[in-house]
């Protein structure tokens, strides 16, 4: 089972650690990212000789398993900081994480997809709403886009067509996809 979940991404671990209260998944998550918290934390441990690492790490892991279950994370290593830097600077309280502006956008529109799944009137309105942030689009990201989600075209394939190299289509989908996020947000507030 250790094997089939540290194939998993980010965001299906912590799906798994919410919903179904998979220690085992909370324990892959932190097994990732260990190597994180220890490069971010012994810097301050260095800083403050009188901080004991017999308490601090403990005390770090057990705040990020309280939030992994109450707090939304879009990106593991942001929410790993934000609880180390808390816990340096006020050990006593408890400060929850509050993603960026763009985070949250990013998990307002994951959530209606998701919502979108079920719902044959919520999916008709993402379409119609999709579409036309396509539109807006400048050519050039909207074709890599639907080459890219509609055609099943693979990297290769892309990096073939353009003549670019994989970071590049890699960096251009990425872009592609934050502005058509930022449309569709920029249209949702305007509905």
């Amino acid at each position: 089972m250790h094997q089939q979940l540290t194939s998993l991404s980010d965001k299906e671990l912590i799906s798994r650690t919410r919903k179904l209260k998979d220690r085992e998944a909370e324990g892959v998550l932190m097994d990732r990212y260990s190597h994180l918290l220890v490069a971010i934390t012994l810097p301050q441990l260095h800083k403050n000789p009188s901080l004991d690492p017999n308490v601090v790490f403990p005390g770090l892991l057990q705040r990020l398993s309280a939030s992994l279950r109450t707090q939304s994370i879009y990106k593991a290593n942001e929410w790993m900081l934000h609880i180390q830097r808390g816990y340096m600077a006020k050990q006593e309280k408890i400060l929850p994480f509050y993603p960026s502006r763009e985070v949250r956008d990013f998990l307002h529109i994951e959530n209606i997809v998701e919502k979108a799944s079920t719902n044959t009137i919520d999916r008709q309105e993402l379409i119609v709403r999709l579409e036309q942030a396509l539109q807006r689009l400048p050519e050039e990201d909207r074709e890599i886009l639907q080459e890219f989600y509609i055609e099943q075209k693979t990297f290769a394939d892309l990096t073939a067509s353009r003549g670019w190299n994989r970071d590049k289509v890699r960096h251009q989908l990425k872009a592609a996809k934050n502005k058509l996020a930022k449309l569709y947000i920029n249209q949702s507030h305007v509905k």
